[in-house]
């Protein structure tokens, strides 16, 4: 709370008929290869392209005003920006502190933002409802959640380079996402240990934070979306609470349309910061990704079963009893595992400079994949509940 909007526009922004002296900055940052590339960049320059910001919301007190600031102040054009807010009934002063902020863009003719209702409080609800409500001349939809914040150039770069990379790979693209980086909140020690886990390989989010390069993905972050694209599918699919981003991906995919990422912006987000939400977390995900499977007949990828995997080898070398070096057989299984979660917690430790992320990493990463898999097992036999895990 306490954020100020300075309502800034900046130098440029695309969708700015004017041209200014940093146009020429501006196609070296975004590295047009050739004539063509440079050609389109200078027509998306000079013509309008207009964006939504899609922001499901519920009791998001904490995050949505700075959230919304960042929107504000964004240098791409207010005119050719709106920002939909939609809330499921949130009781916790979120309406009040968008209600501000409303009045805060208009006063500095900032974007418009919009604040709808969402009866059943679930995200895929609440993007179907504001891609309903979307004036028709909208181009691109920009995924983006009540507790994550950009930076005030990130609208300008990343249509650029969905732009740029369209030309580039003569391809149309569905949706592109950008790179999620850690919080610079302030955290006590557990919520550090979380984004350390979410951010490495065995973390699942791993994809999300640590590229470096431009390409193709099944699972985009925060995506900027074509709504042509999404319109062709016949948006998000209300069956699916969580997930719902890899399902609908997935039929874009299938559909024709490519999805990539990119390195060139990114996304603050505010994650778990205890231990009982980090826990749900985990078995959330695994329930709807068990859900996903099932629903699409797809595969899943082979370290969202190392778990059971490993379980799998502990339960046949114990049964079969051998031993080395004193120690049971299905026992090094289980030391080897330690050692790679202990491996892992060492070179957070060493990036982070925190000695405290060698034990605690480790930790959260066996809480995760013990609460993923048991997640997975109820995805197979259980019904959907409403999850509260966020807030409990």
């Amino acid at each position: 709370m306490g954020h100020h909007t300075s309502c800034d526009s900046g130098d440029w922004a695309i969708g700015h008929g004017e041209h200014h002296s940093s146009s020429k900055a501006a196609l070296f940052r975004f590295r047009a290869r050739n004539l063509d590339t440079i050609g389109l960049l200078w027509r998306y320059m000079t013509t309008a392209v207009r964006v939504a910001t899609v922001i499901p919301t519920w009791q998001e007190v904490a995050h949505i005003e700075r959230c919304l600031t960042s929107l504000i102040e964004q240098t791409y054009a207010s005119e050719n920006h709106q920002i939909i807010v939609v809330d499921g009934g949130s009781t916790d002063g979120t309406v009040e502190v968008i209600e501000k902020m409303i009045q805060i863009s208009l006063d500095c003719d900032g974007p418009e933002i919009h604040l709808l209702n969402n009866p059943s409080r679930f995200v895929p609800h609440a993007r179907n409802i504001a891609q309903e409500y979307l004036d028709q001349d909208v181009d691109f939809i920009l995924e983006m959640i009540g507790h994550a914040w950009v930076p005030k150039n990130h609208l300008e770069i990343r249509i650029a380079r969905f732009f740029s990379i369209e030309s580039e790979h003569n391809i149309r693209l569905g949706g592109l996402g950008a790179k999620v980086v850690k919080s610079d909140l302030k955290m006590k020690s557990v919520g550090h240990w979380i984004e350390s886990a979410l951010s490495c390989k065995l973390g699942g989010s791993g994809q999300f934070a640590r590229f470096s390069k431009e390409s193709p993905t099944r699972t985009p972050p925060f995506t900027l979306y074509r709504r042509e694209a999404i319109d062709s599918v016949g948006g998000w699919n209300e069956n699916f609470i969580t997930t719902q981003d890899s399902e609908l991906n997935l039929r874009l995919i299938r559909n024709g349309w490519p999805l990539w990422r990119t390195p060139e912006t990114y996304i603050h987000m505010a994650k778990r910061t205890s231990v009982k939400q980090w826990l749900r977390m985990g078995y959330r995900y695994g329930f709807w990704r068990m859900k996903h499977v099932i629903d699409a007949r797809t595969r899943m990828r082979f370290t969202e079963l190392l778990p059971w995997f490993g379980l799998s080898l502990v339960a046949g070398l114990a049964i079969d009893g051998q031993s080395a070096y004193l120690i049971p057989n299905f026992a090094w299984t289980i030391v080897a595992y330690f050692l790679t979660l202990l491996g892992i917690g060492l070179d957070e430790a060493r990036r982070g400079r925190d000695l405290s992320a060698i034990i605690g990493v480790p930790f959260m990463l066996f809480l995760l994949h013990s609460s993923f898999s048991v997640g997975l097992l109820g995805g197979i036999f259980g019904n959907a509940k409403p999850s509260r895990d966020r807030f409990d």
